[in-house]
Order: C-alpha cells, then sequence, then structure tokens
C-alpha cells in the first residue's frame, strides 16, 4: 500500500512540475501579446479624450458620422445619504423611513453553548459532525 501511495505522489509531483514548466513557456508566449494589447488601450483612451475635447469645443450634445456618433448623456444626480443624521431626523420628525433589525450574535451563543451556559439542544440549531478533509503534502513544496 505504502509503494502505491508514494507512487501517486511521485505522479502528482511530476505533473505539477509539468503545469509549472507550461505556465512559464505560456507566459512567455503571452508576453508580446500583452503588451500589445497595453498598447491598444492607450491609443484607444487617447482617441477617446480626443473626442470628448472636440465634442465639447463644437458646443453639440452630438456628433453623428458615418463611423458612429459621440455624445454627452444626460446623467441621473447623485445622492450621498448620512444615515446616522438621517435616521436621527426621522426619529424627531416621527417619519416611517427607517427600521429597526434583530440580529442573531451567533458567535456568543455558540461560545454560549460551549462553555455549557446555554443546552446544546435548543430549538433552532443544528449541529452536523463533517468528515474529516483529506490532504496530502509533498516534499518540496510544489505549488
Amino acid at each position: 500500500m505504502k509503494t502505491l501511495v508514494e507512487h501517486d505522489l511521485l505522479e502528482i509531483k511530476q505533473c505539477k512540475i509539468d503545469m509549472l514548466i507550461l505556465q512559464r513557456a505560456n507566459d512567455k508566449l503571452c508576453e508580446t501579446n500583452n503588451n500589445e494589447i497595453k498598447r491598444l488601450a492607450t491609443v484607444i483612451e487617447g482617441r477617446e479624450t480626443l473626442m470628448e475635447g472636440k465634442l465639447k469645443t463644437s458646443g453639440v450634445k452630438k456628433i453623428e458620422t458615418t463611423a458612429g456618433y459621440v455624445s454627452f448623456r444626460a446623467m441621473p444626480d447623485k445622492w450621498s445619504y448620512d444615515d446616522k443624521k438621517l435616521i436621527e431626523w426621522c426619529k424627531r420628525k416621527d417619519l416611517p423611513y427607517y427600521r429597526i433589525t434583530e440580529v442573531l450574535e451567533k458567535m456568543k451563543l455558540k461560545q454560549a453553548i460551549i462553555n455549557g451556559v446555554v443546552p446544546i439542544g435548543i430549538e433552532g440549531i443544528e449541529i452536523t459532525p463533517q468528515d474529516p478533509k483529506f490532504t496530502y503534502k509533498l516534499k518540496g513544496d510544489l505549488l
């Protein structure tokens, strides 16, 4: 049995080494493409900035061409809320625009059960034993 497990571990180790080699080769092959993608993204960003400037100086909201259009789209107002101040205001004015929530403090309850302060068989808690987790470790710490 020990020999079979050792064979399995050696096979996993070889596969991990092969994966590392392939990942390194892939990184080298992709480097050129990644650089070109970055260059093209920079070109696009520059063109977008130029078009936005041209649209601003034109004084119109939309320029249509055969290739497409550029425009300024009306955006909704941005709303920011200071919840604490607004809840206090609602309480003072007796307005129903807030709610109070009840939250179970699970970790405190669990600790009380573990410490024997609360009985283990209370309604609403189900404790399910879990199977042990299988793990393995290769000597040399590959991945």
